[in-house]
């Protein structure tokens, strides 16, 4: 009898994030994962029983390596500093609104571990927003961040300023230091001195 294939957990997250983002959700099948990892589909249905359940437990896996990625950068910066650090790093995991935005498409009438992993997965963008507006307070208890703009305003331009993306991913840092310029020192320009 032939040995089954064990299941590399990590590999199958990997190429769970690469068919998602090159096929969509709607591309995704427990079929082209198995292809892609030279496993049997049935090994894949030992660890999840809905191509549901995959994508939210690598969803919120994701999610879970941004928040703590976050809580690092933010115990070794502070207040406009920090939320700079946010934002190339919120540039390095673009692929989180992406993520994001499928999250319509998932079936959850099917499966409990998708609907209980949305649920985690909401707390989590909650506390992240949480964190960026907190820090947003603290920039300005600095001086950093004008205080007539509301924390919320703030956050959510930091927040959502990873849509915008170079072509290429070679200068995320760049893009995000002009990104920073911008935020900070607005579009006009500069008074020579």
């Amino acid at each position: 009898m032939a040995r089954r294939k064990k299941m590399d957990e990590a590999a199958m997250l990997r190429e769970t994030e690469k068919l998602l983002l090159e096929k969509g959700y709607e591309g995704f099948s427990f079929k082209a994962l198995s292809a892609n990892l030279d496993i049997a589909r049935s090994t894949i249905y030992e660890y999840y029983s809905h191509k549901d359940d995959l994508i939210t437990d690598y969803m919120f896996i994701l999610v879970e390596k941004v928040m703590k990625e976050m809580e690092l950068i933010a115990s070794a910066t502070t207040g406009l500093e920090t939320m700079k650090e946010w934002l190339k790093m919120f540039m390095q995991y673009d692929q989180v609104h992406y993520m994001i935005s499928i999250r319509g498409q998932l079936d959850q009438s099917e499966s409990e571990i998708a609907r209980n992993r949305l649920k985690q997965m909401d707390g989590l963008h909650g506390k992240m927003f949480f964190m960026l507006s907190n820090q947003v307070k603290k920039a300005k208890d600095l001086g950093e961040v004008r205080a007539d703009l509301p924390n919320e305003l703030v956050a959510s331009f930091f927040f959502h300023s990873i849509l915008s993306r170079p072509s290429n991913d070679q200068n995320i840092d760049g893009w995000a230091s002009m990104l920073n310029d911008i935020i900070e020192n607005g579009v006009r320009p500069r008074k020579e001195t």
